[in-house]
């Protein structure tokens, strides 16, 4: 699949699933790190800092911690971050594909999205064009949900600023590895885990029934009502009220070998009973924290046998 930027963005599961090593160094990386607290100035020389700064010649990798020094010592240039600064000040570094991992990476070209309140588009540029490892600029603010969190609100988007914002979490479950792709500066943050807690939970709705059928009522980027189709799942309706989660959705459906037994709406959930004229055995609702969930379960239970929170 080629990707909006028309690059190859959009990867098979093979491909993905090839990488997983990706991020482990060779015998002749450098093991050492830098403290994320302490200002970068206290801990190397700016001055030598540059795209080969601690990149092993062996693999062309570099550890994370000095990937995000490179993307420091850029800001500091450019006057957006004081010369005291820290690789803490530097913003929230996402790593596509992204794994549950136990140790932090060593970055190949194009692997890292950050996102950032302290960068200006001109110097979000020169991070992209000169640091290799960053995919992506985004500017935003990650104490603030994108996306549209219910009928009620506005939607919220972060600022693409530089390169393409794709990026792909690899999340496992009992049944398949999953790829969730998503347009980080429209979709919010998750993270992978080694064993999903909303998967365990829809994974024990399921097993109640033998070819159930399932509403994903808030599906975002399609994960619970993916896995649900690898687990049993005769059909799942998959409905956001947010359109470009659905522009996702569709891209992980293709992207994980779905390609039927599933149907898409983009509806509030309240208007739901109007459009669906059959019932259904389980919706499921994973609602964004906060949100009051009562009204969404009292008209889902109009059309579903059962309705979970997840």
């Amino acid at each position: 699949m080629k990707c909006k930027c028309e690059k190859n963005c959009i990867k098979s599961s093979t491909d993905i699933l090839n990488s997983i090593d990706d991020y482990e160094p060779c015998d002749d990386c450098t093991k050492r790190t830098l403290k994320k607290a302490m200002p970068l100035k206290n801990q190397v020389k700016l001055d030598q800092i540059d795209e080969n700064y601690k990149r092993c010649s062996t693999c062309q990798k570099r550890h994370i911690d000095f990937v995000m020094a490179h993307i420091l010592k850029i800001m500091i240039d450019n006057n957006q971050i004081s010369d005291s600064g820290s690789i803490r000040k530097v913003g929230t570094p996402l790593v596509t594909p992204a794994f549950y991992l136990e140790y932090l990476p060593y970055l190949n070209e194009n692997s890292l999205v950050i996102i950032t309140k302290t960068v200006d588009k001109e110097t979000a540029d020169k991070i992209f064009l000169e640091v290799p490892e960053v995919k992506a600029v985004i500017f935003g603010d990650t104490s603030k949900t994108v996306g549209q969190l219910s009928e009620n609100d506005e939607v919220y988007q972060y600022e693409l600023l530089s390169g393409c914002d794709i990026r792909c979490d690899v999340q496992n479950t009992p049944s398949k590895t999953l790829l969730i792709y998503k347009e980080q500066s429209k979709i919010h943050i998750e993270y992978p885990k080694k064993e999903s807690p909303k998967i365990q939970d829809v994974d024990e709705i399921l097993s109640k029934y033998e070819n159930p059928t399932v509403i994903d009522a808030m599906t975002g980027p399609g994960t619970l009502g993916m896995y649900a189709l690898t687990k049993n799942a005769k059909k799942v309706l998959f409905n956001d009220i947010y359109d470009t989660a659905l522009e996702n959705l569709k891209i992980n459906l293709k992207i994980n070998g779905f390609d039927s037994n599933y149907e898409i709406l983009n509806e509030d959930i309240k208007n739901l009973p109007n459009k669906i004229h059959e019932k259904y055995d389980i919706g499921l609702i994973d609602a964004f924290p906060g949100i009051d969930i009562e009204k969404y379960k009292k008209e889902l239970k109009k059309v579903c046998k059962e309705v979970f929170i997840i």
